[in-house]
């Protein structure tokens, strides 16, 4: 276990337009992509949460499953919705369509979270991995305040909190499977049948 002091929240909320249909249950290896990915993290932390639209559809699952208290609002408002259930200060987001999780990557993040308000991979380019990075808890206020100014960017949290960047750029392992091909590329590559 990492530590029994962080929480994991798994956002599956999103509307899954690309993929055409709800990539977190996707079949990965003889179980759904968001099975396969508590799978991985699980023996890690103390407490998962699922950042969810309608609960109903994960509670297979038996985990805690929390909605948006707004909907339809994007990814900063299931960030901030999940800090506020989550027991813990320090909390790992991810997203529920990363089929395979380097757990060193994952480590080296969470082992810089509490000394930073927010710990978020970000490559030469300049962009971000926000929904692969630890947030804690006590940044809900500045959420607030963003989301009500109508600014549902995450990127504009990280100038006014205590940001720490990780250099992202050598993880060749990460990849997110937004579209049917980068999914069905994903099951060629690790010999995994297509369904």
């Amino acid at each position: 276990m990492i530590s029994d002091s962080v929480s994991a929240i798994i956002l599956a909320g999103g509307q899954s337009r690309r993929m055409q249909r709800e990539k977190s249950l996707l079949p990965v290896n003889g179980r759904t992509l968001i099975e396969s990915v508590i799978a991985q993290i699980g023996p890690h932390f103390d407490e998962i949460i699922i950042s969810a639209v309608a609960k109903e559809k994960f509670a297979f699952l038996n985990l805690p499953i929390i909605e948006d208290e707004m909907p339809d609002q994007g990814p900063l408002m299931a960030i901030m919705s999940g800090l506020r259930v989550s027991a813990h200060a320090v909390n790992f987001i991810l997203a529920c369509d990363i089929p395979f999780i380097h757990i060193p990557f994952m480590q080296e993040i969470l082992s810089l979270a509490k000394a930073h308000d927010i710990v978020v991979p970000r490559y030469r380019d300049g962009k971000f991995e926000p929904l692969f990075a630890a947030y804690n808890r006590g940044i809900i206020p500045v959420i607030e305040k963003q989301i009500k100014r109508g600014d549902r960017k995450i990127s504009h949290l990280f100038p006014v909190c205590r940001t720490k960047f990780v250099a992202m750029d050598e993880q060749r392992w990460f990849r997110n499977l937004n579209i049917l091909k980068e999914y069905h590329d994903y099951l060629r590559q690790n010999k995994t049948k297509l369904p």
